[in-house]
């Protein structure tokens, strides 16, 4: 289990099954494999339920943060 403190003061940890997933490209999932290997394949993502951000762990261990951006609409006629 990995924990860390999130920007926004929120403790997330990698074994929430609220917040925790697993992403895989395409490429990785268009394969003819079992679940565990597709699992053992997919990269951990941590989303922090007080802010949103998205904390990606690489595979040699660093974190990739993402934050939720504006919504952008142009203006109404």
């Amino acid at each position: 289990m990995a924990k860390i403190r999130c920007m926004c003061g929120n403790i997330v940890r990698d074994d929430d099954p609220h917040d925790t997933m697993y992403f895989l490209t395409d490429d990785e999932f268009d394969v003819e494999a079992s679940g565990s290997a597709l699992f053992g394949k997919a990269t951990g993502v941590v989303r922090c339920p007080e802010c949103e951000r998205l904390w990606i762990w690489a595979d040699d261990g660093v974190l990739t943060e993402y934050v939720k951006g504006e919504v952008i609409r142009p203006d109404e006629p």
